[in-house]
């Protein structure tokens, strides 16, 4: 099986409406958008992909779909849930459908739980799984309330360094993932911060798995491409952390469902309540603020 390496789409999940289901034939002509904006792989029903909005059922038939049509796209498989059984049936099923890998946070109901009931929460994870399974970490402190702490990621290394692959950090803190790549070069490390692209690929991380990829794949992959082909870095992390700061101040899914409305020729879809999508108001502000950006980058160029 291939290394898992570059930028990553943590891509959208379509929904019919605000208490549909998903809209499994939306899927196909979405992964052909993120494959020809020149990503390397998409991570399913994460964070931005809402996967935690879906029950076990529905996750699994859109990973089946997923497969079905990912092409040379690597597939990281969002496996999550609070409960450890639930976590257990979808990361199953997403190894069995054929998933690069599989991300997963810590149970995110509990609050503070001891470090040792995380970490035997993902030992029981990966004892219940195939011995070449490849499990990645899920580090989103600011929304799950647990971290994953370097006594969890010690501990795993000690009693599952075969399945341990890897941990996606999306702290949005340099100097916690300048660490986990200098202390942990057995594993692979992706930053999930947009902004954080360029200083990840030049500290040695093994790519990015980002949310605005999911709208914008074009202006991830031209960070990478630039830092690969001794182009212009600087410009191309400016450009994407300017658009990253347009979607800070709103709900991520919303902002990036709207977005792709114009990015792409796909036709607009639903979110899953409690999302809301935005107003008039709020998508034509987006809008004209996107393309200003991208007017000046064109100017400059």
């Amino acid at each position: 099986m291939a290394e898992i390496r570059g930028i990553i789409s943590a891509m959208l999940t379509p929904f019919t409406s605000d208490v549909g289901p998903v809209d499994y034939e939306w899927l196909p002509e979405y992964l052909h958008f993120l494959a020809d904006g020149g990503l390397h792989g998409v991570l399913a029903l994460g964070t931005t992909g809402e996967g935690p909005s879906m029950s076990v059922a529905e996750r699994i038939r859109t990973l089946d779909i997923i497969m079905q049509h990912r092409g040379e796209l690597s597939v990281i498989a969002g496996t999550g849930c609070a409960a450890l059984t639930d976590t257990i049936a979808l990361s199953r099923a997403a190894l069995d459908l054929g998933v690069d890998a599989i991300l997963v946070m810590p149970p995110f109901y509990i609050k503070q739980p001891k470090e040792i009931g995380v970490l035997n929460y993902f030992r029981v994870l990966c004892d219940a799984l195939p011995a070449d399974a490849r499990v990645m970490l899920y580090h989103i402190p600011q929304v799950t309330g647990v971290p994953i702490t370097t006594t969890i990621i010690d501990g795993l290394l000690e009693s599952h360094p075969n399945q341990f692959y890897g941990l996606k950090d999306s702290s949005g803190d340099w100097e916690h993932s300048k660490m986990l790549i200098d202390r942990y070069p057995q594993l692979r490390i992706f930053t999930g911060s947009d902004r954080l692209i360029a200083r990840a690929l030049a500290g040695g991380a093994a790519g990015a798995i980002t949310a605005l990829s999911s709208a914008f794949p074009h202006l991830a992959r031209a960070v990478y491409d630039a830092f690969h082909q001794s182009g212009d870095v600087s410009a191309a992390q400016a450009k994407l952390s300017a658009v990253r700061d347009l979607i800070d101040p709103i709900n991520t899914p919303p902002a990036l469902k709207a977005a792709l409305t114009w990015t792409s020729h796909l036709p607009e879809t639903a979110l899953r309540l409690p999302l809301m999508p935005l107003d008039n108001e709020e998508v034509n502000a987006l809008r004209i603020a996107y393309e200003r950006i991208m007017a000046g980058a064109q100017l400059h160029n």
